[in-house]
């Protein structure tokens, strides 16, 4: 971290964002640098906090070389030490993370495309039409069953 990443803020909004990134907890950071516990959201949506802490957040990923492959290849592993000692929820969870990685897409398949809001409102005005339809056929079919002779 910079001073670079840290411009625009405070003394004690510096303050906050290196406490703040050390476990993301903002109750927890704002506290420690005394602002009022639950001043810590509020402080996380600010625009100046929001960019330092994502300054210093890339900047961790670039130095420590996490990234999307890292991941998928930690929680492979993960998965397979998780079944070989037993662990099968662990196991379970990896895989899940596994799954769900952009490269893997397993639940492609489940993903459903939603063209526009309009397309949903035409969908469900021709099925409340077909319904109306059908409920004044029931309607005319009990008013027949009905009438006496």
């Amino acid at each position: 971290m910079t001073t670079e990443d840290l411009v625009g803020l405070s003394s004690k909004e510096v303050n906050f964002v290196i406490e703040y990134t050390k476990d993301f907890n903002p109750r927890r950071a704002a506290e420690a640098v005394g602002y009022e516990p639950d001043s810590g959201y509020g402080l996380t949506r600010k625009k100046n906090v929001v960019a330092a802490v994502e300054r210093i957040t890339s900047h961790r990923l670039e130095t420590s070389h996490i990234d999307a492959e890292w991941v998928l290849m930690m929680a492979a592993d993960n998965a397979i030490i998780a079944k070989q000692t037993g662990k099968i929820s662990a196991s379970n969870t990896a895989l899940v993370i596994v799954a769900k990685h952009a490269a893997i897409d397993a639940f492609a398949a489940e993903k459903v495309l939603v063209a526009s809001d309009e397309m949903i409102m035409e969908r469900l005005h021709r099925g409340r039409t077909r319904m109306n339809e059908v409920r004044k056929q029931l309607q005319a079919d009990d008013d027949e069953e009905v009438s006496f002779s």
